[in-house]
């Protein structure tokens, strides 16, 4: 059994789409046919199994499709890309959503009818044109100049030093968005959900340069989109990580898609031991580190919005110390936490 590997594109993502073509077209995926496609009604050259070894192959291949279906993404299923039968998804071969990227459209054609899709194919073909599809600002000024820059007290800043990125990362996001996701928490185990738009932003620094920035934006179909700037404000596709760089968009679904817990979130409200790299550490107030709000929300396990940190917890944590805003000290009632006396 065949399968595509070996294509990556890591280093032209913006490069043509034809060199990929060709590949899926020499190795692109098994070329057993599959006859369990047909036995279900579905004649076997009108669709590509897919084959993935994951607890959760649908939220995969929801954002995965759900990227080429313009710049709020969109409903695979829907869309007539993707179909579920019993307990196998399918890549269906002649019906296509209108104003689907034509990459998409061009790839699934030149699969060989009736085969088999398998990982490394899927994760190959993604990131040679994710960038393309999402249609990310070139550069970081350019990106600024487009939407502006976060800057406190708008924007609520945690610095982290821990076991995702090697270097010191200053975390951003809108005090609003948080106040949102507080406002729709019915309780504090409801789902932690940020509204569309949502922006997520970490600058990784050494020696006070900011080495890489790293983004997640709220899309319309409620997934998130990820990308990157390099020291130069260069779009780039890698972020440097110990022993391996990740590679985006696929590396960063298998953090926030997963149920791994990472140092040093996993840890709150206690110190984190240091790692391979050094310390682990939220440089936060001593007082921040609230073990009722840490259980109460259980936030980094739950992972209820695929976002991987303590956001909302440190944002309570804030008020319940005596700080933040006067008119956030609502949710404090609301979730019946207490607040230190003034």
């Amino acid at each position: 059994m065949t399968t595509l590997s070996g294509f990556k594109g890591f280093s032209d993502f913006a490069g043509p789409l034809v060199g990929l073509v060709l590949i899926v077209g020499l190795a692109g995926c098994s070329t057993k046919q599959d006859d369990s496609a047909g036995s279900e009604g579905v004649a076997a050259e009108d669709v590509i199994r897919i084959s993935l070894d994951s607890d959760d192959p649908e939220r995969l291949l929801r954002f995965y499709f759900g990227s080429f279906l313009g710049p709020d993404g969109g409903d695979p299923v829907d869309a007539g890309i993707l179909e579920k039968r019993e307990n196998s998804w399918y890549l269906r071969r002649k019906w296509f959503a209108e104003g689907m990227a034509p990459e998409l459209e061009q790839f699934i054609l030149e699969l060989p009818a009736g085969s088999v899709l398998e990982a490394d194919g899927l994760e190959s073909f993604v990131d040679s044109s994710y960038y393309r599809v999402r249609a990310f600002p070139q550069t970081l000024r350019a990106w600024r100049e487009a939407n502006g820059a976060w800057t406190e007290p708008e924007w609520f800043r945690i610095d982290v030093r821990g076991s995702m990125v090697p270097l010191r990362r200053s975390t951003w996001i809108r005090r609003s968005d948080i106040r949102d996701a507080l406002d729709d928490m019915d309780s504090p185990d409801a789902p932690i959900l940020y509204p569309e738009g949502t922006l997520i932003v970490g600058e990784h620094s050494s020696s006070g340069n900011v080495l890489e920035t790293t983004l997640m934006r709220k899309r319309g179909d409620g997934f998130w989109d990820f990308w990157a700037y390099d020291a130069a404000g260069e779009l780039t596709n890698l972020i440097k990580k110990d022993s391996r760089d990740m590679v985006i968009p696929t590396r960063c679904t298998g953090c926030h898609f997963g149920n791994r817990l990472f140092e040093p979130e996993r840890s709150f409200p206690g110190v984190a031991r240091p790692g391979p790299s050094g310390e682990r550490t939220l440089f936060i107030p001593d007082e921040w580190r609230k073990g009722e709000l840490a259980t109460m929300l259980d936030e980094h396990a739950r992972r209820s919005d695929s976002v991987l940190g303590l956001y909302t917890t440190l944002f309570l944590a804030e008020l319940a110390s005596g700080g933040g805003e006067e008119g956030d000290r609502r949710f404090l009632d609301k979730f019946g936490i207490a607040q230190r006396p003034q």
